[in-house]
């Protein structure tokens, strides 16, 4: 269903849409006829003779040697004028309400000698052939038309005309600007012989000194071979759509999907565009090597012949293993290029592609493959509807710099665009050797060219372009200081490592007793630093580049943006290393007490610094650490001594934690514990928890779990109760106890065995929590929740592979909340790689059925669910409420917007400042007061009078603060705060307490409002008033209220 509407919106319609295009080709078909025949001229005097005649610029290639001066040329009526690709098969694509129209205008082979195919002299005599054709269309002042030069895929060494609707300014309404049409040059199939032609022969002989000196030239003669066979090719294709109901729509799908990544047919695009595809399908469905191997059927259906060719060339590898149709003893060449080789017309369909672009290919292929074979991810979506080639979602390292001055760019007998190609491949091999296993994938962006008028030469490529290059990282090995090269007894790659890498490189004897060249890249605090240093020499030594812009800038700044706390380039969790020791010696000494009235089953961590996710990292001795404890959780055996009652089981929990805080304080680990009662957000017993502080200066949160605990709050809820309001509380009070006692320790486990497998995904946690509480949604989004969004991007990772640094991490994290529909589908995340597709069902299934029983959406707004929350809202029940999820995701899609406009020149700083324009008031809170810190007395004998409480760090003003107006004003207003920051508490008025008839008991200060037309009183929210009680309240914290009344 989904494929048939995309299908349908980007299909052309053919029969009424062109009506104008139909008309502009046949008065160009008459127009071209009417061409006047030219007599011979030497091509010394050709551009002199249009120079008098009209104004039109022959766009001779610039390629080898310069345009052979006694070369005759001459113009003859076309053979044949016909319309071609995608448009005549019926293929092609509607994209920005235009289409392309392809006319091949096919030279008569009298023009041409024997010989013509060497040395540039066919192009030459080309390039005559389309000027003259430009300058009949442009003395027949065809109306609304406009006539342009340009590129045929990029190649200097095919110019095309390109017509246009124009506007008009005295009758727009003449044209409907809907469509483009190229006029390409094509030549007669015996026109040069095939075996002269192959990619095995020299044909550019004019630059060799002698005639051994000859190289291969297999892209030059391929652009001779796919002129001469463009019509045979047309034909071949044709009989595929003709032959299968589902060639042309599959064909269609190939080209969203290409279009979607980036990929192109021209070389500055990879090479590889729709006709690519369809001659790849082609060769498929008819065979081909000695066997006449077929992949692709007939009966496939359009869906089953773009799979099947995705798998193909995601899986075959056409460099070691060349496709020839149907089998040949012809040798196409073994070359660094793919090969798809058709002896009928001599010509290798991919002779377009490089190496690199060749691997791009195959690794969006792979991911394709693996985005269908994931059952979380929405298969259509990810191949044809999201957009791949954003270069910052795209890439995990993206560094550019100038090639002005560069050697390359200002030598060589090639066409600037070849010399751009050549200097890709080369960036591509030597970075390839230099980062080795560093980097999955190497993309050089190459820029293109734009049309020029026919009047005029074409700009030339200019050489201070700022080149990009985009590396997928490895992140397993990206950070590694040390690059291990060749034995020493291999004296040719010793050599060859040595020349590559200069005075870098150094003998070195390692663990195993060898001793093997090495690198060794050390000398920056910055985590990107090896990589970094790596780019640098190598385009320093190889390329003669010294001045480097922007060289992993953006994953530099990203990284910056976390806390500056202790770890190394290797060990992201470096800062949490601490905590997680101090949490295991505190375990150790808990199972150690004696006289504990039971046994200790286990002891769980359910805290964001025990799972490597919080912002701030608990550190030893410490004064920049987090205000709140580090949570844990103490189980004991099983015994029919539990009481059976709700409060005496919290009783119960009271004399546990005396006991172990007695023991503890005999210890040597504690310096002070705890125990205290936590106020219930229910009706019910309060809860109990000892608080412990270690001699290194972290607080922990002891709570005990029972596990008949939530069978009594169940049995009370499908009990007798009261009222409806108690059935709510207890309900709640059940989910409570789920989320905190079941949930949170198979969560905190799941998260941190994820972070020991992905070593990015806790930063990038950490800086989402950040860009959250940055934008004051600490109290709306749960930590837990942020956590799964975070995790999504690393197991479910498709359109991308999973995420090599911090900053692709965090900006495809920002991306999915951006485009995330949380009102109509939930999130879904298989953490622990569990979820069968019958859960999935069944988890769809209830999202369906909790829309249906609260359409309002006034429970829980989102639905994230996972494997070990198969119910989808224990951690957003009643938060966030829709007003603040709208926000969530209306700050991620402006951020988004604001990265894909900024493109490499982002700072990332700007991403996590706060608009609080747009809050009805904000109160600014004083930094000093808010934040509970102790300070030096002035007089040292007061100071060593004093006993300093560690607990005492856990007092924390502005929180407090802010949890009391919540508690006040919570049904009136909508706070938002940033635990982190504490510097601003922003709060949006409640529209129910806008005017309204007067009653008693409103809830909240009120003031008498006149209506005009209205004799009942009204009354409104007195916000000046409540603004006053805010600020009392807040007495020495406040600093100033700003508000918009």
């Amino acid at each position: 269903m989904q494929l048939r509407e995309l299908l349908k919106n980007i299909t052309p319609r053919y029969e009424i849409g062109y009506i104008d295009a139909e008309s502009a080709i046949k008065t160009l078909r008459e127009t071209i006829e009417s061409i006047p025949e030219r007599e011979s001229v030497v091509a010394s005097d050709a551009q002199r003779a249009f120079e008098k005649s009209s104004q039109i610029r022959i766009p001779f290639p610039r390629c080898g040697a310069a345009v052979t001066s006694k070369l005759l040329l001459k113009y003859s009526k076309p053979a044949y004028i016909g319309i071609v690709g995608s448009f005549a098969r019926k293929t092609a694509l509607l994209l920005d309400g235009k289409v392309s129209i392809d006319i091949a205008v096919t030279m008569p082979s009298h023009l041409y000698q024997a010989k013509d195919y060497r040395d540039y002299r066919y192009f030459q005599k080309r390039a005559y052939y389309l000027a003259c054709l430009a300058d009949g269309i442009q003395k027949a002042n065809i109306p609304y038309l406009a006539v342009s030069f340009a590129y045929q895929d990029e190649n200097e060494a095919q110019p095309i005309l390109i017509v246009e609707p124009v506007q008009d300014g005295q009758d727009n309404q003449a044209i409907r600007p809907n469509y483009r049409i190229r006029i390409l040059l094509a030549a007669g199939i015996d026109l040069f012989p095939i075996e002269k032609t192959l990619p095995t022969k020299a044909c550019i002989r004019n630059s060799a000194p002698n005639v051994g000196d000859e190289s291969p030239s297999p892209t030059y003669n391929a652009t001779i071979r796919s002129e001469c066979c463009s019509s045979l090719s047309f034909k071949l294709l044709q009989q595929s759509v003709d032959q299968s109901g589902g060639f042309r729509d599959a064909c269609m799908l190939g080209a969203i999907w290409l279009r979607q990544r980036g990929i192109g047919s021209s070389k500055v695009k990879g090479g590889f565009g729709q006709f690519e595809w369809a001659s790849v399908m082609s060769t498929l469905m008819r065979g081909w090597g000695r066997a006449n191997r077929r992949v692709l059927t007939t009966s496939y259906s359009s869906y089953q012949l773009f799979k099947t060719t995705l798998q193909f060339l995601a899986s075959t590898n056409l460099i070691a293993s060349p496709v020839v149709h149907p089998s040949t003893h012809i040798d196409p060449a073994r070359t660094d290029q793919p090969i798809l080789f058709d002896e009928s017309t001599g010509l290798n369909f991919l002779f377009k592609m490089s190496l690199w672009s060749y691997r791009a290919l195959q690794h969006e292929a792979q991911n394709s493959l693996k985005a269908l074979n994931d059952p979380l991810v929405d298969h259509f979506k990810a191949l044809f509807i999201s957009k791949v080639d954003e270069p910052l979602l795209r890439f995990d390292y993206i560094f550019s710099f100038s090639l002005k001055g560069h050697d390359k760019m200002a030598t060589g007998g090639d066409s600037a665009l070849d010399r751009m190609a050549d200097w890709a491949n080369e960036v591509f091999a030597k970075f390839t050797y230099g980062l080795s296993d560093r980097t999955i994938l190497i993309c050089p962006h190459i820029p293109s060219r734009a049309s020029w008028q026919v009047s005029s030469i074409p700009s030339p490529l200019r050489t201070d372009l700022h080149v990009t290059v985009g590396l997928l990282l490895n992140p397993e090995n990206s950070r590694r200081t040390v690059d291990r090269g060749p034995p020493i007894d291999d004296k040719k790659a010793s050599a060859l490592f040595r020349e590559f890498w200069g005075n870098r490189a150094e003998l070195r004897r390692f663990k195993d007793g060898t001793i093997s060249e090495s690198v060794v890249w050390t000398g920056s605090h910055s985590k990107h630093a090896p990589l970094d240093m790596i780019v640098r020499h190598i385009l320093e030594r190889h390329f003669d580049i010294h001045e480097l812009s922007d060289v992993g800038i953006t994953a530099k700044a990203f990284d910056s943006l976390l806390p500056q706390q202790k770890s190394t380039q290797t060990d992201v969790l470096g800062p949490f290393t601490s905590t997680r020791n101090i949490f295991e010696a505190l375990c150790k000494s808990i199972r150690d007490l004696e006289g504990l009235p039971l046994q200790i089953r286990q002891i769980s961590a359910a805290s964001p610094a025990l799972r490597s996710s919080s912002v701030i990292a608990p550190i030893a001795n410490k004064s920049d650490s987090p205000e709140w404890p580090v949570e844990i959780q103490i189980q004991f055996e099983g015994s029919t001594r539990w009481p059976q009652d709700l409060v005496a089981v919290r009783q119960a929990k009271i004399a546990f934690l005396h006991k172990v805080a007695e023991g503890l304080e005999r210890g040597e680990l504690a310096s002070a514990v705890a125990l205290a009662l936590e106020n219930s957000e229910y009706k019910l017993p309060e809860e109990p928890f000892l608080d412990v502080a270690t001699q290194d200066g972290i607080i922990f949160r002891l709570r005990i779990y029972h596990e008949y605990e939530l069978k009594m709050l169940e049995q009370a809820l499908h009990g007798q109760v009261a009222s409806a309001a108690s059935r709510e509380e207890l309900a709640l009070a059940v989910l409570g106890h789920k989320r905190r006692y079941i949930q949170g320790p198979a969560h905190t486990q799941a998260v941190f065995a994820l972070s020991t497998k992905f070593p990015l995904l806790s930063p990038t946690i950490r800086l989402l929590k950040k860009w959250r509480d940055a934008h004051l949604l600490s109290s709306h989004l749960r930590d837990e929740l942020i956590e799964i969004i975070a995790i999504r991007t690393f197991l479910h990772p498709s359109p991308w592979q999973p995420p090599g640094s911090l900053n692709s991490a965090f900006i495809r994290t920002l991306a999915f909340i951006a485009n995330w529909d949380w009102r109509s589908g939930p999130l879904l995340v298989d953490l622990n790689s569990e979820l069968r597709k019958p859960d999935i069902e069944d988890i769809l299934t209830a999202f369906q059925a909790r829309r249906k029983l609260d359409p309002g959406m006034h429970r829980a707004a989102m639905f994230a669910a996972s494997d070990i929350d198969r119910d989808g809202i224990v951690w957003t029940d009643r938060r966030p409420v829709k007003v603040t999820a709208s926000r969530f995701t209306k700050l991620a899609a402006a951020a988004t917007a604001m990265i894909k406009e900024k493109g490499l020149g982002l700072e990332p700083g700007s991403l996590f400042l706060p608009s609080l324009a747009e809050y009805d008031f904000v109160v600014h809170l004083k930094r000093k007061i808010s934040k509970a810190k102790s300070t030096k007395s002035l007089f040292k004998n007061l100071e060593m009078g004093t006993v300093k409480d560690p607990l005492e760090a856990l007092l924390n003003p502005a929180q407090g603060f802010f949890e009391e107006l919540e508690d006040l004003y919570g049904d009136n207003i909508i706070f938002f705060y940033d635990h982190s920051a504490a510097t601003a508490i922003a709060g949006l008025w409640n529209p129910a307490t806008g005017p309204r008839d007067w009653k008693v008991d409103l809830g909240y200060n009120a003031m008498a409002i006149s209506e005009v037309g209205s004799a009942e009183p009204h009354v409104t929210i007195n916000k000046l008033a409540v603004l006053h009680d805010i600020a009392r309240l807040g007495g020495d914290m406040v600093a100033k209220i700003d508000h918009n009344l």
